[in-house]
């Protein structure tokens, strides 16, 4: 009896194992026939609606994309009170309304309801006096902050920094960052690069009027004048002569006009040689520069000795923003109006009286 007890175990044993792995296997097969064996048409298919896809994309100049208005959970309201607190400033209301409209809105909307016979009574603000405004106040903040972080460098290169701090790309890239895109009224659309640098100058006038300037102030330095970040300000002036204007400052300073040596060379009959020259007055070692002709090092040098004068060097101090200001926020309010020695009288007693 219990041999065949055992036998009969086994056999029983054996045969469910079995059962259970075809099972399995059957069902393995099954699956994956019908997660990887498509019909032969989608795959060409989708291939051809790709192709169309981007050929439509390259004739219309790119995707076509669609104006948050145009979404069925649209609500302007939401979408003012959501930007405002995004910012964590605090608006007025028709302020902030009026600075989000433009001009080219308010005629479209008065021209369409002329064409279905409506009354055009519209009561909006368009927002080209407060972009006039805003960008005045732009201008003013800047200045301050680069006059009061720059205290060595001529009002040339504060100008350069400052042109390149207002100018149109990098007050759209601003714009575009804080979501006016979605939120600015015009008739054009994706928005113009005017009418993104229009509108951001408008909420700066906005907010000067809803929470004051120094608010306002704040915000340039925390959003527009950041973008100086990683930049080299040295790169955004170039002065057309630099060996020239090292001189005069050197004269100035009573000092002997610039010597320069060849300090060493490397492939100088080649395309690839280069020169290494050093600066040298009263046989005191300025700088060094470096370039593919003796003449254009000489230049090198002479920038590189501008930049130690100015304290624009490489290895300078990195900018402060946000809590580092705090303390010196009354300074930069002053040096709004209060521009740095031009390079033409540029010397280093002037600069220092001008700082204490």
């Amino acid at each position: 009896m219990f041999p065949c007890s055992m036998d009969s175990a086994e056999t029983f044993t054996t045969v469910t194992f079995s059962n259970v792995s075809i099972y399995t296997s059957i069902t393995a097969v099954n699956v994956i026939s019908k997660r990887n064996f498509k019909a032969h048409w989608v795959a060409p298919t989708l291939r051809e609606l790709k192709r169309r896809k981007v050929i439509e994309d390259d004739l219309n100049g790119g995707p076509k994309i669609f104006h948050r208005s145009t979404f069925l959970e649209w609500n302007y309201d939401a979408e003012i009170f959501a930007f405002s607190n995004r910012l964590g400033e605090k608006f007025n209301d028709l302020s902030l309304r009026a600075a989000l409209t433009h001009k080219s809105y308010i005629e479209r909307e008065t021209a369409r309801l002329s064409d279905i016979g409506v009354e055009s009574n519209l009561q909006f603000q368009d927002n080209e006096a407060l972009s006039q405004k805003g960008g005045e106040l732009l201008s003013k903040f800047i200045n301050g902050y680069l006059r009061a972080v720059f205290t060595q460098v001529p009002e040339e290169l504060i100008r350069a920094m400052h042109d390149f701090l207002t100018s149109n790309p990098t007050l759209e890239t601003v714009a575009r960052h804080i979501g006016l895109g979605d939120l600015m009224l015009c008739a054009d659309f994706p928005c113009k690069t005017e009418t993104y640098v229009k509108s951001f100058k408008a909420i700066v006038a906005a907010l000067a009027e809803s929470s004051g300037e120094e608010r306002a102030r704040i915000f340039v330095q925390d959003l527009v004048v950041t973008q100086l970040y990683g930049q080299d300000v040295n790169e955004l002036w170039n002065p057309v002569d630099p060996v020239g204007n090292l001189t005069a400052i050197l004269k100035r300073e009573g000092k002997a006009e610039p010597e320069f040596r060849l300090i060493r060379q490397a492939g100088s009959n080649s395309i690839l040689g280069v020169y290494y020259v050093g600066l040298y007055s009263d046989k005191n070692f300025i700088s060094e520069g470096a370039g593919e002709s003796l003449e254009v090092a000489k230049e090198m040098a002479a920038r590189e000795a501008l930049k130690k004068f100015f304290r624009t060097e490489d290895s300078m101090r990195a900018l402060p923003f946000g809590r580092q200001l705090k303390n010196i926020q009354s300074k930069i309010a002053q040096l709004e109006n209060q521009p740095n020695i031009p390079l033409s009288e540029w010397i280093s007693e002037k600069v220092m009286s001008a700082v204490h």
